[in-house]
């Protein structure tokens, strides 16, 4: 069986049309459809139609009820405008689809038992957990489970904590590895693989350019796609050049 995993892809939707998996048996969505990007209802539509698994994400819950996505500060102020714009732009049913995505799944595949959700087991919108943070041994105690999928932070791992594998494929959509690389994970042979991908990230720019918001935010999203950087530090290492 081959399995695509995506997560946070934050209506980035040409990154999403190069996704060079097709042959999958299966693909998981791991949240955070919207936001930030520039395409959040193609999106929808394209994980409605092609995901086997999703579940909500914090952006996806915020759009979805008209709430705070409660993102870090230097984030907050793009969330907040591109929630403004998403809103604006999608329909009552598709906010509806993100209103009724699932906090987490859990299932099985191949004989190993499976739990998605977005961030964290104990707080499945917002909580934050890096790689390396020993907070993973309270969150597999909480499941117990053979492979925990999880997303939100944007930056790809695989590690084992206490017996079980921890999969975070990174964001399709708005990576945050220092490359402007699509990041997702493949399970395929029995192994999890992280793998990343090139697309047309002129094409996302050009549709941000177009959104109605302002240029300095405009150009804040289009860094952060090119860097993988946190906009505000771009913006101000050019402006002391």
């Amino acid at each position: 069986m081959k399995i695509a995993i995506v997560s946070d892809i934050h209506g980035n939707l040409a990154a999403l049309e190069a996704f060079p998996e097709t042959d999958c048996d299966q693909i998981w969505c791991i949240g955070d459809l919207v936001d930030y990007g520039p395409k959040p209802r193609e999106v929808i539509h394209w994980v409605k139609k092609n995901a086997n698994v999703a579940v909500r994400g914090n952006h996806d819950n915020a759009v979805g009820f008209d709430v705070d996505p409660r993102c870090s500060p230097a984030f907050s102020g793009l969330a907040d405008i591109t929630k403004t714009y998403t809103l604006g732009i999608v329909s009552e049913q598709e906010q509806e689809y993100l209103r009724k995505l699932p906090a987490y799944v859990e299932f099985n595949v191949g004989g190993a038992s499976i739990y998605c959700v977005h961030a964290v087991p104990s707080e499945p919108l917002f909580g934050y957990c890096s790689e390396q943070s020993d907070q993973w041994q309270q969150e597999v105690d909480r499941i117990s489970v053979d492979v925990l999928v999880v997303g939100h932070t944007h930056t790809p791992f695989i590690r084992e904590v206490r017996g079980t594998l921890i999969v975070n494929p990174g964001s399709l959509g708005q990576p945050k590895t220092g490359r402007p690389l699509a990041c997702y994970a493949l399970y395929e042979d029995g192994k999890f693989i992280l793998k990343e991908y090139e697309y047309p990230i002129q094409e996302t720019e050009e549709a941000i350019r177009n959104m109605p918001i302002s240029s300095r935010d405009r150009e804040a999203l289009i860094a952060v796609l090119r860097t993988g950087t946190p906009p505000m530090q771009v913006l101000e290492a050019k402006e002391d050049q």
